[in-house]
């Protein structure tokens, strides 16, 4: 039978490997996050200068309703 501080012991443990994996996952969310940014900047940049289109414009030229 284990002893009561290995039990608490691996509790601790499994608590910290869970906290560390909520970290990760939030961490990931956050990089995606900005690389969708940094996709927009860029995007931003290439097309500096070229007309735009309005909502109105982009669904009437693709036939959106």
């Amino acid at each position: 039978m284990k002893s009561f501080m290995t039990r608490t012991a691996e509790k601790t443990v499994a608590r910290s490997i869970s906290q560390k994996r909520e970290q990760i996952a939030a961490l990931r969310e956050e990089l995606e996050d900005l690389n969708d940014y940094l996709d927009l900047v860029e995007a931003r940049l290439h097309d500096e200068g070229k007309p735009r289109l309005s909502h109105a414009e982009v669904k009437k030229r693709y036939g959106l309703k």
